[in-house]
């Protein structure tokens, strides 16, 4: 378990990414665990990164940047959000990425040692911002991510209001409270608060220690219990729902994989908008 409410957080971000296209690409996607995978070429040469609403921006595995020979343009920080020490790492340029016929250039990135990846599997992370300018829609269904142009109706129940400035957050009900949340598809877990929120909340039962696992920002406890009560936001409520709290210092609720599988979730980078359909 490599990832619970990860967030990386890169203090750039891609440029020239996310130029708006004539037309709807698809782009295949298969499961590592609870992580998308999509393949993607630089210099004609095919990787698989992880497609992650919890990154900002292009994470690269330092094998893959010696392997290309990407140019180093300088460094930046990384930092998780239950750490306070933030990482040093470089910076690099990858003049083409293709993903499938969606083609980002010059393309702005970070560095780091394969072990931070989350996945043997993968080379990189491509976050939000490299499809800027665009609609996405993760289909569990097909395996497939859609990108294509056009916009989110604000004014649909189904959508939400989202700050889409790291991870895609947004204001949700929890027993008539409004509280943070982070929609991460690459989360581990349906539903996590942080521990620190427990007395803030109404539990059917004692939360139960399960797992432990490690982030960039140190180890973390995962405890099981159960909400009483609902927790809603656009046209989903969730009754009584089974929860995860998780130690660390973590600042929202996240909402993880198991989550965006059971929806076809689609988000409008131009207007800051997310659309959850059920399957």
């Amino acid at each position: 378990m490599k990832k619970v409410m990860n967030v990386l957080l890169a203090s750039i971000l891609c440029t020239n990414m996310g130029i708006a296209q004539k037309e709807t690409i698809e782009i295949p996607f298969f499961m590592d665990r609870n992580l998308i995978l999509i393949k993607a070429k630089i210099n004609d040469k095919e990787y698989s990164f992880i497609y992650d609403t919890g990154t900002t921006g292009l994470v690269l595995s330092e094998t893959l940047v010696e392997d290309q020979k990407l140019k180093v343009t300088g460094t930046t920080t990384l930092q998780s959000p239950n750490s306070d020490q933030p990482d040093k790492v470089s910076t690099v340029m990858v003049p083409k990425l293709n993903l499938n016929g969606f083609e980002i250039k010059n393309l702005d990135g970070v560095a780091v040692p394969p072990q931070q990846i989350f996945s043997p599997n993968a080379s990189g992370i491509i976050g939000l911002s490299a499809f800027k300018g665009n609609l996405v829609t993760i289909d569990f269904k097909k395996s497939k991510l859609i990108v294509m142009n056009g916009a989110l109706d604000k004014n649909d129940k189904a959508v939400i209001k989202v700050d889409l400035s790291r991870a895609p957050e947004a204001s949700v009900n929890v027993n008539g409270e409004e509280m943070l949340a982070v929609f991460d598809c690459g989360g581990p877990t349906e539903i996590s608060f942080p521990m620190e929120w427990k007395s803030k909340l109404k539990l059917k039962s004692e939360p139960i220690l399960f797992a432990k696992a490690r982030t960039p920002g140190g180890e973390v406890e995962v405890y099981k219990s159960q909400l009483d009560g609902t927790i809603s936001f656009g046209s989903i409520e969730f009754k009584d729902p089974n929860i995860t709290l998780v130690t660390g210092g973590f600042d929202a609720i996240n909402f993880g994989s198991p989550f965006f599988q059971k929806y076809t979730a689609t988000i409008d980078m131009t207007n800051q908008l997310m659309r959850f359909d059920a399957r």
